[in-house]
């Protein structure tokens, strides 16, 4: 990705409240706030009457839940899934809400279903986000002349951008991004020490390996083992996470073990070795460098290493 200046206005003073934001030298606005502030959005932001589209989130439960929806009257579409008729296309999920709209108003409903395919597309190469919506993206969505299409692709790369500003990584691309991770650990380390930083997590039910990216989320390898059945101790939470990344093929069967169909990114260590040790267990301690080394040593070790002159 490239660097990116964004601009964030609290309305409300309040981090949690009604926000902007907002690129730089870009016609994109993106709005956040809560369900039941929709009505003072709505007389905050009279372009919210305008094409945009919008997405609908369940922050409360587990997994995480985001509908992703367009209209050429972004606030009227709003208020009919705020309604309690079912008829009225209610969601009774919703807790949290981003909209995302041109500020010179020049977007159109090809252009917005178009943004909107592709936005359910993105999504869904993450698994830790569930998505509600009952139409699938389609390749027929929008069509759009050459120039319009460039136009919206870039809308598309800012508003995965502006959200996960804004507090949700929705648009994470969890099981592409490790090429370009491998390939700056690479580069950032000589041959021998690139060695050294590739972690084991290793037992008789899973053999894996994981790399730590500079963001400092953990990446499993393409190819490492996982633990066939869950212990009886694991958590409901991390039994429905295995569960998701077996339906989103990231995780397939292969003989005795689970194994990973490619390159995936956990917040932490602990969440990766969970995963792959098929219990819940303390990554810090799990995933080990071939010297002996365990994560938290490497760490505590990086962490008080004075900074190069």
């Amino acid at each position: 990705m490239k660097p990116r200046s964004i601009k964030i206005f609290l309305s409300q003073g309040d981090p949690s409240g009604i926000r902007t934001a907002q690129m730089s030298m870009s016609t994109i606005l993106a709005v956040a706030f809560r369900r039941n502030q929709l009505r003072e959005v709505r007389k905050m932001f009279p372009e919210l009457d305008n094409p945009g589209v919008y997405i609908l989130i369940d922050s409360d439960n587990d997994p995480l839940q985001a509908y992703i929806g367009e209209s050429e009257g972004v606030a009227s579409r709003l208020a009919t899934h705020a309604s309690n008729s079912k008829e009225g296309g209610s969601k009774e999920f919703w807790v949290e809400t981003v909209v995302l709209i041109s500020k010179d108003e020049n977007l159109t409903k090809s252009h917005v279903r178009y943004v909107e395919s592709k936005l359910l597309e993105a999504g869904l190469d993450n698994s830790r986000w569930a998505f509600p919506n009952h139409q699938k993206p389609s390749a027929n969505a929008g069509k759009l002349p050459i120039e319009a299409q460039a136009e919206m692709d870039e809308f598309i790369e800012q508003t995965k951008v502006l959200v996960g500003i804004l507090g949700w990584d929705v648009f994470r691309d969890l099981r592409h991004s490790t090429t370009t991770v491998a390939k700056e650990i690479s580069e950032s380390k000589s041959s021998s020490d690139n060695q050294n930083i590739v972690f084991n997590c290793t037992g008789k039910t899973h053999d894996a390996k994981m790399v730590v990216a500079t963001s400092g989320e953990c990446f499993v390898l393409k190819g490492s083992k996982a633990r066939m059945e869950m212990a009886k101790s694991a958590r409901d939470v991390l039994l429905r996470q295995r569960e998701a990344l077996i339906a989103n093929n990231v995780l397939i069967e292969d003989g005795r073990f689970l194994v990973f169909k490619t390159d995936y990114g956990f917040k932490s260590p602990s969440g990766a070795a969970s995963v792959v040790s098929g219990a819940n267990v303390n990554g810090h301690t799990s995933w080990v460098l071939p010297n002996g080394q365990t994560y938290a040593e490497w760490f505590a070790k990086g962490v008080s290493e004075p900074r190069p002159e």
